[in-house]
């Protein structure tokens, strides 16, 4: 049963909730006498949580009022021996087994358990620069259409499921056998949001862009497969889940274990890494996110526009001055051999450009087993080299005054 406490007893624990409530912070525990016992220990010692019985009740306060730990050790018999658990701790007592125990903690943390269920590339894919895409297949009953296409770009609150972008793949593969003019080689298929927000955030999208300029192995599974689940990466760290609740008026502490991981079942994929170019790109106006995305089936040597870049602009009188390269094509079609690498972007060399330079092919460098389309002339115009005003004038004058010499 338990004992009333005295009068000045109750002002105390009344003041001390009142300091708490309006301070808003954990009290941090420090048992002066305790350390100076334990300062020739190398185990540190354990403190006693005196808040958890009464809100704001410390141990220095403990120390200093007789009356209050009478009134402790008649209600409370076991108060200093709960939790075991280290409050506050001089930090020369962990030095001993400080290295060992940060790294295990660091190694722990850092620990990334992957998602069973995601995607991976055989080698001779991967070594080619292709990523992979996850698709689902839309049915051509319930899911076509503005309205449905809608339900499937913003589903509800209360749906289970997640956005999804409408799109078809569709083109020819001669090594598949499969012909554009068949109907059959038009698949309707339905792409989760994050999957194409991914690729945008790394590749961007439009004329600086090279989302829709890439080869991808895109995998379609059925459509009562898509789940989000699925397309999550688990981070579980080596330590335990469970959290503990404790009850203020019966002083009780309950164990909630933590959460299972979730195990989903396996899904067999109807066809699995097929190699497309993401095309016709639609983009919201305003929140530039994936509104619709279709796929042109790829194969070796079939046409691809890889974006150019600009190279060892510091090597150029003009660019290093503030001068640029006014676009004219920004993409260079090219044909890419079997098993070869397909390059992110074509580099433009720019070592000894002048303002007004005219840059043309001969300046792209191509690399190994990759070949410019036939169609693409000899004197395919890149752009023309512009600056700041007085850019070519100083580069005339210096001109002039070597001649001179």
């Amino acid at each position: 049963m338990i004992k009333m406490a005295p009068p000045l007893l109750r002002q105390a624990v009344i003041q001390s909730r009142l300091a708490a409530r309006l301070s808003k912070r954990a009290t941090v525990v420090h048992h002066q006498r305790a350390m100076m016992m334990c300062t020739s220990s190398a185990t540190p010692p354990l403190y006693a949580q005196p808040n958890q019985y009464v809100t704001g009740v410390t141990n220095d306060q403990l120390e200093a009022n007789q009356a209050m730990r009478d009134w402790y050790n008649a209600n409370f018999p076991s108060w200093k021996e709960d939790p075991e658990t280290i409050i506050a701790t001089d930090p020369s007592l962990l030095e001993n087994n400080s290295t060992e125990e940060e790294t295990e903690n660091d190694s722990d943390e850092e620990e990334l358990i992957t998602n069973p269920h995601a995607i991976t590339l055989p080698e001779e894919l991967s070594k080619r620069n292709i990523r992979p895409l996850v698709a689902y297949l839309r049915d051509p009953d319930n899911e076509t259409g503005t309205r449905n296409c809608d339900r499937l770009r913003y589903p509800g609150p209360n749906d289970d499921d997640f956005p999804l972008v409408p799109g078809i793949l569709h083109g020819s593969d001669p090594t598949a056998n499969i012909l554009s003019i068949d109907r059959s080689s038009k698949v309707l298929v339905k792409t989760p949001w994050f999957e194409i927000q991914r690729e945008l955030d790394r590749y961007a999208s439009g004329r600086n862009g090279s989302f829709e300029n890439r080869v991808y192995a895109l995998t379609i599974f059925p459509s009562e497969d898509a789940y989000v689940g699925y397309h999550k990466s688990v981070r579980q760290l080596n330590k335990d889940d469970t959290t503990y609740h404790l009850d203020e008026e019966t002083m009780t502490v309950t164990e909630i274990p933590g959460a299972p991981p979730e195990v989903l079942p396996d899904r067999t994929p109807i066809v699995e890494n097929v190699l497309v170019i993401p095309a016709d790109l639609q983009l919201h106006p305003v929140a530039h996110a994936a509104l619709c995305v279709n796929f042109i089936r790829y194969h070796a040597m079939k046409p691809i526009k890889i974006p150019i870049r600009t190279i060892n602009e510091e090597e150029s009188p003009a660019m290093k001055k503030g001068g640029f390269i006014a676009f004219v094509n920004t993409f260079v079609e090219c044909l890419v051999e079997e098993g070869g690498v397909i390059p992110e972007r074509i580099e433009l060399e720019c070592t000894g450009l002048k303002q007004k330079d005219v840059v043309r092919r001969e300046r792209l460098i191509i690399p190994e087993g990759v070949t410019v389309h036939p169609r693409v002339k000899s004197d395919f115009l890149v752009g023309t080299v512009f600056g700041a005003k007085g850019v070519g004038a100083d580069d005339e004058e210096e001109e002039g005054e070597e001649a001179k010499k």
